[in-house]
């Protein structure tokens, strides 16, 4: 039997999109291998006109040095007139090579994990006469654009209850919606290794209270003020810092006295490794790094958050009872130093809520939704 063919549609505008879809990949193949044949596409590099298929290019240092500015963009769009009066634009913006690619890859279902690819890729789709399901997977876990919501989709999958109200606010029908979590790597379900055997396996102290923190895969933040006021505080701890592909920030890091156990890294692929060995994340509110804290059981520390649609992440974390928000290095360290005191049984409840939020398992969860909408639709159910 010819595998059916499921259509990813994302754009590496920030890595939360390729991820989210990765993993949904990832676990279709899992639950179900070789029955579907599944494909990844940046439809804006691939489709869009030029100069906006450089988006991809643009998007780091966009958020990196203009936050203020795309602040503005986020609050100013993100309205239903808009959103409506914008669609015309972006139709044209990619519409037409983007019903080439549809066409080219003949999916039986698509799945959108990016806003700009949510109503007019579904007209896209209908317009070459597809008849084939199309689902949309929104990645932003509170604070969600407008432009991820298509009331038209066949079905739209949120991560928590705040998107989902969002969602109906912008007219997406109940029976279309479903709250399913964000969906993280398979990697991070639980698994039998405790704490102290996977430190050993990457080289830390066994038996010492770990804090992980991450500056996403650019190295992005203040990371080095804020490892060495953690240093400088002297607190009973280790410290990981996952400097990303910053190499700047990496040299700088390894070159630093440190005055307690720092752990420096560059790039890496097991995060999942590093997250299963740590007692507390230090991190910004991407959606993709919280939520694989939330399924590590680890208590958050945000140290910051891109205006618009990251803010929503922070209320989410500050809220749920797993987290607080603290931006300045000084602040961080005082914190830490407060949830380790003996007294203080801070990281012990926000752990325990984090494991009672956590959806490690909501790729599995897609995966069979994805399934069931294409063995009803084969089976005529």
């Amino acid at each position: 039997m010819t595998p059916k063919r499921i259509l990813f549609l994302m754009s590496d505008t920030g890595g939360g999109h390729r991820s989210a879809a990765q993993a949904i990949v990832d676990a279709l193949e899992r639950e179900f291998p070789g029955k579907y044949a599944t494909q990844l596409v940046d439809a804006i590099a691939r489709a869009a006109l030029p100069p906006f298929n450089h988006m991809p290019d643009w998007y780091l240092p966009v958020v990196t040095y203009a936050e203020p500015l795309w602040d503005v963009g986020f609050r100013s769009t993100n309205r239903p007139p808009v959103i409506r009066s914008a669609q015309p634009l972006l139709d044209v913006m990619i519409g037409i090579r983007l019903r080439r690619v549809l066409r080219a890859e003949t999916p039986d279902l698509v799945v959108s994990v990016h806003p700009l690819l949510t109503a007019h890729a579904r007209r896209s789709l209908r317009a070459i006469g597809s008849h084939a399901p199309f689902v949309v997977v929104v990645t932003d876990l509170f604070t969600a654009h407008g432009l991820w919501f298509d009331p038209k989709a066949d079905l739209t999958l949120v991560p928590t209850a705040g998107t989902d109200a969002g969602a109906r606010r912008y007219g997406v029908p109940g029976e279309k919606l479903r709250v399913v979590g964000l969906p993280v790597s398979l990697k991070f379900l639980a698994r039998g290794k405790g704490k102290a055997e996977q430190r050993a396996q990457l080289g830390l102290v066994p038996d010492k209270m770990t804090a992980l923190m991450v500056g996403g895969g650019e190295g992005m933040g203040k990371v080095y003020e804020t490892a060495r006021a953690i240093a400088q505080a002297r607190l009973p701890l280790q410290l990981v810092v996952i400097a990303g592909r910053n190499k700047t920030l990496k040299e700088k890091l390894d070159a630093t006295d440190w005055e307690i156990p720092v752990s420096v890294q560059g790039f890496v692929t097991n995060m999942p490794d590093w997250m299963h060995a740590a007692d507390v994340l230090i991190t910004k509110a991407g959606p993709g790094t919280i939520m694989e804290g939330l399924a590590c059981g680890l208590p958050i520390l945000l140290n910051g958050y891109l205006p618009g649609q990251e803010s929503g992440n922070v209320t989410f974390v500050e809220q749920s009872g797993v987290g607080l928000l603290r931006e300045e290095p000084e602040e961080i360290a005082r914190t830490l130093g407060e949830w380790l005191m003996p007294i203080n049984d801070t990281l012990a409840r926000f752990s325990a809520r984090a494991r009672e939020l956590a959806r490690p398992g909501a790729a599995l969860d897609i995966a069979a939704i994805l399934d069931d909408i294409l063995t009803s639709r084969e089976t005529g159910i």
